[in-house]
């Protein structure tokens, strides 16, 4: 009987494993591509000194005396321990061969063969040098395709964003890099220049170095020097397979396996398109250096974590999964690979880079690191560390929204009003809070600016009424929680947040007197004067205007018990209208002093709302302020402090503040 057909299986290999030296690697016959899917060369001066110590440890173990260099050459591929070095992935097309993944290690063993030809070509320069070994035409078949002339025409590491530099380096010609693949380029070659100039000085040669000991090592690094060539037969596999390779321990980072999975299977035109892009945006993040954060630069990673929540996370559970792993998620849901095209479908997966996420990615970095005028409450929540307000307006923003520019404003304003009012009340909790901005991340996708406002202030009122600082009786709107009765208890709990808090009342001030104070100056020098870490002398500081001394402790004696009442005293100085913010230097000097000693400070501090209390504001109109303000100056009693009965008066004030800046948002 014959044999079904079903029973006739053919298996077809994904990958043929190809251990060879590194002198087959960069054969005559073999030359590499560098597909533009491919991150960067990103190795740094460590990665290169481990490469080149872990090479120099093991040729130490097996070098002779010898001094012919045929000798030499037997001896080590007789003697020398191989050495592994490891892979690199390769997919052969009828028109190239491509580096799918291993080019941070073959482009910087291409870097060491430059120096090692640029070295025999001094040495073959020097004529009373002796025991000349290897010509220059020994290694530059290795490092390029050579026209008639003996000029390089093409690397055998093809990238057309290198091959300049690369050309540059085998010349002795200086260069300014561009980008940061070229300055690694650079500086990586500077440092290997450095290490084998030191490794085989030597002052017994004219040429300056050891010329046994040289050849070596060439001859080590070409012949027992061992790398597997893991070539991938299918093109539909390539991709997979970098993700697999590369997402298994060694070290791409997810923007950058993202980057073959969307556009290692596009056709060759929108690949380069694409690529084109996407290399716009890392240099564009590259270049982005964020001031007086935790952070002192943003990448591709953290736009798309932004970026994917914004857009596609539900609930707790999914914002969660997309922050931590979005690069596996987005294969994971069916909803994700829907919007992509299930990562076949070109025209969309090609336009989802060209239009979604280069418009997405632009705008997160303005975000990020544009200081205007007209978005003021960008600034005023970056100074808080609240960079959920980055989340929040990239959910409602539309691609090519038109109301753009007026929701960036109105979500960060009321995420700033929606902070303040939780936090001045007491009802905030970093936890809560955080939930709070789950909810709104999908409250708000691709609402309009009116929903997205309206979005806000039913949250603020649900919420303040489930902590019960709010009746649930209450009809009103969000002004209508501003009263002096929910406010009266006010007290300084975190000290950034009183120091935003009287900067922003004096920014108000200076702009309803039409003048200059200290905390009216631009966002870049308040930025740097509000930093909670700044220690320059002119930096923020909070100022209590009851300190810590005697004759204010005393005030706050029980006329019975004749005790302190510590308790009522430390509530009574933490209310926010009994601190300030002064300069470092006058915040030392005022420390401890009577609150009769201190109004000097207070009335040369060049904050306005010091200035009202010290009632020194000379060439001002007050009559431009509200009546309670007119009447903000308050004067020592007989014994230099401040007066205990004018506590509700100045917190009177200071509600009113609060109220004028943020009650209509």
């Amino acid at each position: 009987m014959p044999e079904s057909n079903s029973s006739q299986i053919t298996v077809q290999k994904l990958i043929t494993p190809h251990d060879q030296f590194i002198r087959a690697v960069f054969n005559t016959q073999r030359s590499y591509y560098i597909d533009i899917y491919q991150r960067e060369y990103k190795w740094t001066d460590e990665q290169v000194k481990t490469l080149l110590n872990d090479l120099e440890v093991r040729f130490e173990l097996g070098k002779r005396g010898k001094t012919v260099p045929r000798e030499i050459q037997q001896d080590v591929l007789e003697n020398f321990e191989p050495y592994f070095l490891n892979t690199y992935l390769t997919h052969t097309s009828p028109t190239a061969t491509s580096i799918v993944d291993g080019q941070q290690r073959l482009t910087t063993l291409l870097l060491m063969l430059i120096k090692l030809f640029r070295m025999l070509q001094h040495i073959d320069s020097v004529p009373e040098s002796l025991n000349k070994t290897f010509k220059p035409t020994a290694i530059s078949p290795l490092i390029f395709e050579a026209d008639d002339f003996g000029g390089a025409t093409r690397f055998k590491i093809f990238n057309p964003n290198r091959d300049a530099q690369l050309r540059a380096l085998v010349d002795g010609v200086d260069f300014n890099p561009i980008d940061e693949t070229q300055k690694r380029l650079k500086e990586n070659f500077v440092s290997i220049s450095n290490y084998f100039d030191n490794y085989f000085h030597s002052d017994a040669d004219p040429s300056g170095f050891d010329l046994p000991k040289l050849t070596y090592y060439i001859t080590y690094l070409l012949d027992r020097v061992s790398i597997v060539e893991i070539r991938i037969e299918r093109q539909d596999n390539v991709a997979m397979i970098f993700e697999v390779v590369n997402d298994r321990g060694l070290g791409l980072r997810p923007y950058e396996i993202l980057k073959g999975k969307f556009i290692g299977n596009l056709p060759p035109r929108e690949k380069e398109e694409a690529n084109q892009i996407w290399v716009m945006l890392q240099d564009l993040y590259y270049q982005t250096e964020l001031r007086n954060t935790t952070e002192s630069r943003i990448d591709l990673d953290d736009f798309f974590r932004i970026y994917f929540r914004a857009k596609f996370a539900k609930n707790e559970t999914e914002y969660v999964a997309l922050e931590r792993d979005y690069h596996y998620e987005i294969y994971r849901r069916t909803d994700l690979r829907t919007h992509f095209g299930e990562f076949r479908d070109h025209s969309v997966l090609f336009g989802r880079i060209k239009n979604e996420i280069q418009y997405f990615a632009t705008l997160y970095q303005e975000l990020r690191a544009d200081y205007r005028e007209d978005r003021p409450h960008l600034l005023y929540n970056k100074l808080q560390d609240q960079n959920q307000q980055y989340l929040l307006i990239m959910s409602a923003v539309e691609l090519n929204d038109p109301q753009r520019e007026a929701k960036i404003r109105t979500i960060s304003a009321k995420f700033d009003q929606l902070l303040v009012i939780l936090r001045v009340l007491g009802a905030y909790d970093s936890n809560s809070f955080q939930r709070l901005v789950y909810g709104l991340n999908d409250s708000l996708r691709n609402k309009n600016e009116a929903e997205c406002r309206n979005i806000f202030d039913k949250l603020i009122i649900e919420t303040l009424q489930n902590e019960e600082r709010l009746e649930e009786t209450f009809t009103g709107g969000v002004a209508d929680i501003f009263t002096y009765e929910r406010f009266k208890n006010a007290r300084n709990s975190t000290t950034n947040f009183s120091k935003y808090l009287l900067m922003r009342i004096d920014r108000w001030l200076s702009d309803m007197l039409d003048k200059p104070s200290y905390c009216s100056e631009s966002a870049i020098e308040l930025e740097d004067r509000f930093n909670r870490s700044n220690r320059k002398r002119y930096g923020m500081h909070l100022e209590h205007i009851y300190a810590h001394n005697e004759a204010n402790r005393n005030l706050f004696l029980d006329p019975i018990t004749k005790v302190v009442d510590a308790a009522l005293f430390d509530q009574t100085r933490n209310y926010l209208g009994m601190v300030l913010l002064l300069k470092d230097s006058q915040n030392i000097s005022s420390s401890n002093d009577l609150y009769k000693d201190k109004l000097d400070d207070y009335a040369t501090s060049n904050i306005i709302w010091n200035e009202l209390l010290a009632g020194r504001l000379p060439d001002v109109d007050e009559r431009k302020l509200p009546p309670l303000f007119q009447n903000a100056a308050i004067a020592a009693d007989s014994n230099g402090a401040f007066p205990r009965d004018q506590v509700e008066q100045r917190q009177k004030v200071f509600f009113e503040a609060v109220k004028a800046i943020w009650s209509q948002v």
